[in-house]
C-alpha cells in the first residue's frame, strides 16, 4: 500500500475508536433498583439538580418546578422545557420544542442514574445525577 493509504486507514481506524470511545456506558451493579413515580417525583420536583451526561462529559443544571416547567443552564446559555414523570416512573424532558425523551432513574447505593436500553436490552448509565438541591438555585444568579 502507499503511504497515503495507510493514513487514510490510520485515520479512520482513529475515528472509528473515538466514536465507539464515546459511547461507552457501564452496565447497572447488582444492588441498583428502578424508582417508582412517586420516589421520582419527590427527588426532582422543586429540585435543582446537577448532572453529569456519561457521553459528552457536559454538566448541567435543571430545576425542575412543580408545575411541570424545568429551566435549564448546560454549556454556558439557558433553556426552558417541561418535565413530567409516567405512571411507571420515567421522568420526561423536552427543551426546544423538541419531543420529550423519557428514561427511568435507579439507584445504586447513594448514587442516582438515568438509564437507556443498549442494543442488548440492558440498561446502561446515560447520566449520573450528582446534586440535588432544594429550591431554584438557577434564579440566583
Amino acid at each position: 500500500m502507499k503511504r497515503r493509504e495507510h493514513l487514510r486507514l490510520f485515520i479512520l481506524s482513529a475515528m472509528l475508536t473515538g466514536l465507539l470511545a464515546g459511547c461507552q456506558t457501564n452496565p447497572l451493579q447488582k444492588n441498583a433498583y428502578t424508582l417508582q413515580a412517586a420516589d421520582v417525583k419527590r427527588l426532582f420536583s422543586g429540585h435543582t439538580v446537577e448532572s453529569y451526561n456519561l457521553n459528552t462529559k457536559n454538566t448541567s443544571f435543571t430545576f425542575y418546578d412543580a408545575k411541570g416547567r424545568a429551566l435549564q443552564e448546560r454549556l454556558w446559555a439557558r433553556r426552558t422545557g417541561s418535565r413530567k414523570v409516567t405512571a411507571d416512573g420515567q421522568i420526561c424532558l423536552s427543551f426546544d420544542n423538541k419531543e420529550p425523551r423519557c428514561r427511568h432513574i435507579v439507584r445504586e447505593g447513594e448514587r442516582y442514574y438515568k438509564v437507556l436500553p443498549d442494543r442488548s436490552g440492558r440498561l446502561v448509565h446515560i447520566v449520573r445525577y450528582r446534586y440535588f438541591s432544594p429550591a431554584n438555585a438557577l434564579n440566583k444568579k
